[in-house]
């Protein structure tokens, strides 16, 4: 079949959309590759939203001519399948880091992160990719089924075996900017719909119909203007008046130590790091001081020694501090759990005050594999040594979302790293009783220098907007931050100037927000809103829809 193309629209880009649609076989597989690459800077740290404007235009284009080839269903899905994995590998390149703490004994499994998470990940947007093909049209038609088809695979990317919702189109805007706003009204997933069908428009433009009818072509990038338009303007109204501020202080710490020092020196430099905050920096009687997950290499509550100094430092203030702790089940095993403890000055008498246990575990890291492949049990005792314990080894999950009452400190939803790419954590603990505010520790360190700790706060100040609730977070070597219900930041860590130890230790105290007013997002319409929107848009690409 003739592959030949010939564009009608805008005549200045037609030669751009015949050069995109044109391209076949590898050219048109790396293209894809090299156009999901580019599309990393729209996310934090640079926010460079409007690249996917560019990006999402070209795979369309291409998609146009891959759907008229013989065996189009291929084409699409190879083209798709290329888009995902470049913008996968360089937005989450940083998860090779865990693996280069100790490399000379996981370099071996960086196959892991730069060829199956991401080859792996893009199969679901080369999967979806494909059923928009059989919908595929010259006509905008074409606009609405992409955004539709892309955002039901964010979804399921979001969801599937636990799901990894990293770097949703929807955060690509700056939060607790006018248009991230929007979030508060139908959640992250409606965002990325509505993101999605934005940055996509002008690939309308042009196509390969002979009709002449440019007002049909312009009509997705008019309404995406109005879009913007309006989710601008309400937005900047949302965000016109500063924060409000309670009287209850927060204190942030973190010791800043190199992952890859942390197990090697133990628990007491880092622990003494800790105390000399607690005695040397600026507090007062009810302060809530929080440490990030994994604070101390040890079993924090299960170690007196350091129970007793903590106590003895803390005097009449709150400690809310990573740790993992262990529960004994036979005579010779033990379940772990990655938590966040409570714990006051008599922690070492009366033991903690509240305890969270992370639910949401990260799959092959903290949930083993052996949990997650059917038989996996039965199918490690097989593997090699090396890979048998990567592939065992882990925590037990918690009881799942909560929000925690503990006395003298207001309510607050607990996430632990991992748990705070997820809406339906905070939204969900908050039925029935809603907290004050939300607490987010991490681990940072593991993510490396680069990009990864800045996308990970980025995507954390999502879940404060869509609640309405402040968040306090605090990452080692990480962003440490409080930030109101509108996703603002109010206050960020800072180093600590000259700290003994020499390491990126930081230090910050602030105000904690008040809570805004319950989002919609919290309300059932709020959550039927994404299923209604895409309902809407089957409708639209079943309207415009020519063969």
């Amino acid at each position: 079949m003739s592959h030949a193309v010939r564009s009608h629209g805008f005549t200045a880009l037609g030669p751009l959309h015949e050069a995109f649609a044109r391209l076949t076989g590898w050219l048109a597989v790396i293209t894809s590759l090299l156009l999901g690459a580019f599309s990393a800077v729209a996310f934090a740290p640079f926010h460079f939203s409007a690249v996917l404007v560019i990006s999402f235009t070209g795979l369309i284009w291409m998609l146009d001519g891959a759907r008229g080839h013989r065996r189009w269903g291929r084409a699409v899905f190879l083209r798709t399948w290329a888009f995902g994995t470049g913008f996968f590998l360089i937005s989450m390149h940083w998860t090779a880091a865990p693996f280069l703490v100790e490399p000379e004994k996981h370099a071996i499994f960086l196959w892991m992160p730069l060829i199956l998470l991401p080859g792996g990940m893009a199969i679901i947007w080369g999967v979806f990719g494909a059923m928009a093909g059989a919908f595929w049209s010259s006509s905008p038609s074409r606009i609405f089924v992409f955004a539709l088809f892309f955002a039901l695979a964010e979804f399921v990317r979001g969801h599937l075996f636990g799901g990894f919702p990293w770097n949703l189109p929807g955060t690509t805007w700056v939060p607790g900017g006018a248009l991230s706003q929007s979030a508060s009204i139908g959640g992250v997933y409606w965002l990325t719909l509505l993101t999605v069908f934005v940055m996509s428009a002008p690939a309308a433009l042009v196509d390969t119909r002979e009709s002449r009818q440019l007002a049909v072509r312009i009509a997705p990038s008019f309404a995406a203007v109005i879009l913007v338009a309006l989710g601008w303007s309400w937005g900047a109204q949302r965000i016109a008046q500063p924060a409000e501020l309670s009287e209850q202080s927060v204190v942030l710490m973190d010791s800043g130590v190199p992952q890859d020092e942390k197990w090697e020196i133990g628990p007491d430099p880092i622990l003494i790091e800790y105390l000399r905050m607690l005695a040397n920096q600026e507090g007062e009687p009810g302060d809530i001081i929080l440490w990030p997950e994994g604070a101390l290499p040890t079993t924090l509550l299960q170690d007196a020694n350091a129970l007793d100094a903590v106590g003895a430092y803390l005097g009449s203030r709150d400690l809310i501090a990573g740790t993992t702790r262990y529960e004994i089940t036979g005579k010779d095993t033990r379940d772990y759990y990655n938590s966040l403890t409570v714990m006051d000055e008599n922690a070492i008498r009366s033991g903690p005050i509240a305890l969270y246990d992370k639910h949401r575990l990260v799959p092959f890291g903290e949930l083993p594999a052996t949990r997650i492949i059917p038989f996996g049990e039965a199918l490690s005792g097989i593997l090699p040594g090396a890979i048998q314990r990567m592939a065992s080894d882990g925590f037990r999950p918690g009881p799942g979302p909560a929000v925690i009452f503990a006395e003298d400190i207001p309510p607050f939803v607990a996430m632990i790293c991992y748990e705070g790419l997820y809406p339906s954590i905070p939204r969900s603990a908050n039925i029935g009783a809603r907290a004050d505010w939300l607490v987010l520790i991490s681990n940072d360190a593991w993510f490396g220098g680069g990009m990864g700790p800045a996308q990970h706060y980025a995507q954390n100040r999502y879940r404060a907007i869509e609640t309405g609730l402040p968040l306090a977070r605090v990452a080692s070597r990480g962003a440490s931050g409080i930030v109101d219900g509108r996703g603002r930041e109010v206050l960020r860590a800072a180093p600590v100037a000259d700290a003994p130890s020499g390491w990126d230790t930081s230090f910050g105290r602030g105000k904690l927000p008040l809570p805004e007013r319950v989002t919609l997002f919290q309300t059932r319409i709020g959550l039927m809103l994404f299923w209604l929107s895409l309902f809407l848009f089957a409708g639209l690409a079943f309207v415009t829809w020519r063969r």
